[in-house]
């Protein structure tokens, strides 16, 4: 959960704060995990509405969405990586480079990125938008997948739209990233065009798929979304 609190209104100790960035009104911002005494404290207000970060990519600024994803990835990251893997002692944070340390060993663990292609996939005046089993009922967007070890954005293309609905894909082109901290994705996106194969989508990922022109898009991702500023991009281009 993400709170978006001023500084001077909240009665808790920040002594374990992370320094997130610079807010709209110039002030600096932080985050702090609170996330296990939250029922022991007074965090200066009667009542707090809880929002998960992903309900409010439509609604918030672009630089709040930032600020906000930059706390939680790294708020994550953190409770993730609390005991050093090489000795088991307890990690210090190190500002200067932004990473956690080890006293005994000296080794350095920095924030964890996980890249994540996009895939929008054309056929003529049509795109292929699938319904992931995670999604909500009725929304579909573009296919997705992690990058595996050895492998390059445009191979993961090629093999997740094989893997998730059977079909070859050609001329594959980079358009943009983002960063997508749930908990720690960078999203790349790309576009590319049906090459052969009919649609056998793997049931263990995939609910439904199917071809779609301008004229009879379903319910799909907000362009606060890189899924979703790719399947604008798709309408721009053939409307």
């Amino acid at each position: 959960k993400t709170y978006l609190l001023q500084q001077d209104l909240l009665n808790i100790d920040l002594k374990d704060y992370l320094y997130i960035g610079i807010g709209n009104n110039g002030n600096d911002v932080y985050a702090v995990d609170i996330s296990n005494s939250i029922d022991d404290i007074n965090i200066g207000y009667k009542s707090i509405v809880e929002y998960d970060l992903r309900h409010l990519l439509a609604i918030s600024k672009p630089d709040d969405i930032v600020l906000m994803g930059r706390a939680n990835q790294l708020l994550h990251w953190i409770r993730s990586n609390k005991y050093s893997g090489y000795s088991g002692e307890l990690n210090k944070f190190n500002i200067k480079e932004q990473a956690l340390y080890c006293p005994t060993s000296s080794s350095m663990t920095y924030p964890l990125i996980s890249p994540c292609v996009l895939a929008m996939v054309t056929k003529g005046n049509e795109i292929l938008l699938a319904r992931n089993n995670l999604f909500p009922e009725g929304l579909f967007s573009v296919l997705a997948g992690f990058v595996e070890v050895s492998e390059s954005a445009e191979e993961t293309v090629m093999r997740e739209v094989m893997e998730e609905v059977g079909i070859k894909v050609k001329n594959i082109q980079y358009i943009g990233s983002q960063p997508w901290p749930f908990p720690s994705q960078l999203m790349l996106g790309f576009k590319c065009e049906y090459e052969s194969g009919d649609l056998v989508i793997d049931e263990d990922e995939i609910v439904e798929a199917n071809w779609y022109t301008v004229d009879n898009l379903p319910y799909v991702p907000p362009t606060s979304s890189l899924s979703g500023k790719l399947i604008s991009l798709f309408v721009e281009d053939h409307s």
